[in-house]
């Protein structure tokens, strides 16, 4: 994995626009990116510094899409009358004990050290620094990035909140102090931000099945339908609903959010392996608006759903290239009235 680190610093009193800018306009257009893995955005509010985090495949990927965020790039840095700089980074050490939210602390420590000392280093973190980082209190995730031509590193912890954060100091400096020891690097800087948002994963199947859902449960259209390959995406429901491409996933978005407006997936069982996945999950919901199905249109009943369903989906390059639904159809009506349940 590969990281592109966007650093823009500014007019502390015009983040709050550049952060609208990124979120709703930005972030859908990175993350459809071919390779793209997600994007992690970090403040320091009270000095006006931010950095944005674009996760990729491969450098190729990384380095293809270098064009097409230029100019939000430029953007962003003239709405914060600020300046940028961008680094580039391979992630060979990435660890999550759970995804951070909006409001996680997160620390970077930039870290200098001989070129030929990456590899030993990179083997330190993973078998010292990740085991001992696990046991802190309040940890979600740490993450090694390093230039294997300068010997430049950043570790990254996200920690559940600022207090979690703030109690982990000291330890994480005992921590830093032994293995810039081992290592025979040094600690360029420290810095501290609140985390926005991330929408990274981690590339394993499991994580983009539950980023799926994630995405769907906060009503990220734009998000979710960037999981999907677009161009290759295949679908099948009951009733014998076949679709394809992009028809596919904006009918099937519409046809449930129209429909159960509150509606919510919990995942109850993830099976995963390197090519795809099946989900046992719960989907709820009120019936407010019109169902479309293969069938014919049902009308709003006012009654609560609460159906059991199973997802097929299959990956190619980190996209959904397949998913299959399957729910008893039978049940779906007999909830909503329109038939006996269970029938």
């Amino acid at each position: 994995m590969h990281v592109r680190m966007n650093m823009l610093a500014g007019d502390p009193a015009r983040l709050d626009d550049a952060t609208r800018y990124l979120e709703g306009t930005v972030r859908p257009h990175v993350e459809a990116q071919h390779g793209n893995r997600g994007l992690a955005f970090l403040t320091n509010s009270d000095l006006g510094v931010c950095v944005i985090a674009s996760y990729w495949d491969t450098h190729d990927a990384m380095t293809v899409s270098e064009q097409a965020v230029q100019v939000s790039r430029k953007e962003m840095t003239e709405m914060i009358a600020g300046t940028v700089t961008v680094e580039h980074y391979e992630v060979p050490v990435f660890v999550r004990r759970s995804r951070p939210q909006h409001g996680a602390g997160v620390r970077l420590t930039r870290i200098d050290g001989p070129s030929a000392g990456v590899e030993a280093a990179i083997e330190e973190f993973r078998n010292t620094a990740v085991p001992a980082l696990m046991e802190m209190r309040g940890l979600c995730s740490a993450q090694l990035m390093v230039d294997r031509a300068t010997g430049r590193g950043i570790v990254v912890t996200a920690w559940d909140d600022m207090e979690s954060l703030i109690a982990s100091r000291s330890d994480v400096a005992r921590l830093r102090a032994s293995q810039t020891a081992v290592t025979h690097s040094q600690v360029r800087a420290v810095e501290e931000y609140t985390l926005v948002f991330s929408s990274v994963r981690e590339g394993d199947t499991r994580s983009l099945i539950e980023r799926n859902v994630e995405l769907w449960n906060a009503r990220d259209r734009d998000g979710w339908l960037a999981a999907f390959d677009l161009h290759r995406l295949e679908m099948q429901a009951p009733g014998g609903m076949r679709m394809a491409g992009r028809e596919a996933a904006d009918t099937m978005w519409s046809m449930w959010n129209d429909a159960f407006p509150d509606n919510r997936i919990e995942a109850m069982t993830i099976h995963a392996d390197d090519r795809g996945g099946v989900m046992e999950c719960h989907g709820t919901g009120t019936h407010h608006g019109a169902l479309r199905a293969p069938g014919g249109e049902i009308a709003p009943t006012g009654r609560r759903l609460d159906l059991p369903f199973i997802g097929i989906l299959e990956f190619e390059e980190g996209k959904i290239t397949s998913f299959h639904l399957y729910f008893d159809q039978a049940e779906l009506l007999g909830q909503l009235g329109l038939a006996p349940s269970g029938a």
